[in-house]
């Protein structure tokens, strides 16, 4: 097993990744910006090394100061989390090459389906449905040609990342290449590569993925996800397990991924997405790497998939053959938000932050923390669990009641309206009803 792990990320995830190495006798590392300097993740790990300003591109992002803290503190090992450089080949390679484990898949698989205009073409050739669309856009004729092939609208992508961002909708020649060049711009800033593509835009689709753990002799799936409750194409709300699914077509899910994954010898989590429209399954995109959500896949395989995923690093054989799934789990992610405009991230001081009691709550914030712009808008994630989606549903309903934060403006009333809403409990929603159910309010609030 190793003996110290350098966390490379930030905030709620670098808190994760600390508790699961602490229960497996792990030393910590942590890597923070000047901007961190007093955050939680820094004061719970063993040591903490200052990595840069607070600028992503000059801290998080900036391989070469995070693999100098790694071998100045003789760390055997490297976490990315998620985001930052978690999908990052360059630096899983790098790593190697100073000696340090990558805690990951290989560096081949992770350039493979980082780049999405690449794993599609890789699912493509494994016999998955792909959504329509485009190569790699590379000039401003093939864009709007591409884009009227496809037919309005249509989706604006970056090649690499996550998050939602470098996504935007178009409706009309009119405004494509000004979207075109804010996605190149975001995607630059965000994931260093400004490579773009185009997407068939589904109106009604269901946003379904699947978790699995790659080891040495088996691909393990460790069930599924309904992520369909997004905003600004980011999730807010997440189940598991999809309860849409029949067991046929969980069955021929599944199915997928496998042809997808068997052949690659895949190692470490990864998660294949999925848009599920009018019964069909299209690929979307592969993420190599921890997503956000894990914890609602913990909640009901019963698997702790962080320390799982390091153990599998570490060249452990686990004794997991099959998962039994248990329950059902509902996540919220409470974010910083300019309540009048659901859209701002908001900052400034938490001057209360009360989360509730008896559930699980995953956060990188206490009372006092300062929220600043440089990094992104998560405030914790509320996870709860039950025997049916209706015991899950109520105590969610029960768990947010409990929410208090002040000093910085939440989407806490927003999560309240979709899970008290009817299109949740009778589970008829889709990726745009976040934006539909608002829009009604609104209209609703000004008549």
């Amino acid at each position: 097993m190793f003996r110290k792990v350098l966390i490379a990320n930030r905030g709620e995830i670098a808190v994760r990744i600390i508790s699961a190495c602490q229960k497996l006798g792990i030393a910590t590392v942590a890597v923070y910006s000047e901007a961190d300097r007093e955050a939680l993740f820094v004061q719970q790990a063993d040591e903490a090394v200052c990595i840069g300003p607070a600028n992503a591109m000059d801290s998080y992002l900036n391989r070469e100061a995070i693999l100098m803290a790694g071998v100045n503190t003789n760390a055997d090992a490297v976490h990315p989390g998620y985001g930052f450089l978690s999908e990052d080949d360059l630096f899983a390679k790098m790593c190697a090459e100073c000696g340090i484990t990558w805690i990951g898949p290989q560096p081949a698989l992770i350039h493979d389906f980082s780049d999405k205009t690449n794993s599609r073409t890789l699912a493509e050739k494994c016999g998955l449905p792909i959504i329509p669309g485009s190569g790699m856009i590379t000039s401003e004729p093939q864009l709007y040609a591409k884009a009227n092939a496809l037919g309005y609208p249509v989706l604006l992508k970056a090649s690499h990342g996550g998050g939602g961002k470098g996504i935007r909708l178009v409706h009309s020649a009119k405004e494509l290449f000004d979207k075109y060049q804010l996605v190149k711009e975001e995607a630059g800033a965000s994931f260093l590569d400004g490579a773009i593509y185009l997407e068939r835009a589904f109106e009604d689709a269901r946003h379904i993925e699947v978790q699995v753990l790659g080891m040495p002799d088996q691909l393990l799936i460790l069930g599924d996800r309904d992520c369909s409750l997004q905003k600004n194409r980011q999730k807010i709300i997440e189940e598991s397990n999809a309860q849409i699914l029949t067991k046929a077509e969980r069955t021929i899910l599944y199915k997928l991924v496998h042809q997808l994954l068997d052949k690659s010898h895949y190692q470490s989590l990864g998660t294949v997405e999925f848009l599920f429209v009018h019964h069909q399954f299209y690929f979307l995109e592969m993420n190599t790497r921890l997503q956000v959500e894990h914890g609602v896949t913990e909640e009901t395989s019963g698997i702790d998939i962080v320390q799982a995923q390091i153990q599998v690093a570490a060249g452990k054989k686990l004794s997991i053959q099959q998962v039994e799934f248990t329950g059902h789990a509902i996540e919220c992610r409470l974010n910083s938000e300019n309540e009048a405009s659901h859209h701002q991230f908001e900052t400034g001081q938490l001057t209360q932050f009360k989360l509730p009691s008896g559930v699980r709550v995953d956060t990188g914030l206490q009372k006092g923390d300062v929220i600043t712009p440089f990094y992104d808008r998560l405030l914790a994630k509320i996870i709860v669990s039950g025997k049916t989606r209706e015991a899950a549903i109520e105590k969610m309903k029960t768990a947010l009641k409990q929410v208090e934060v002040t000093g910085v403006g939440t989407n806490l009333k927003q999560l309240k309206q979709l899970i008290n809403s009817s299109q949740f409990a009778e589970n008829h929603y889709h990726i745009h009803s976040v934006g539909k159910l608002m829009e009604e309010q609104s209209h609703e609030s000004y008549a």
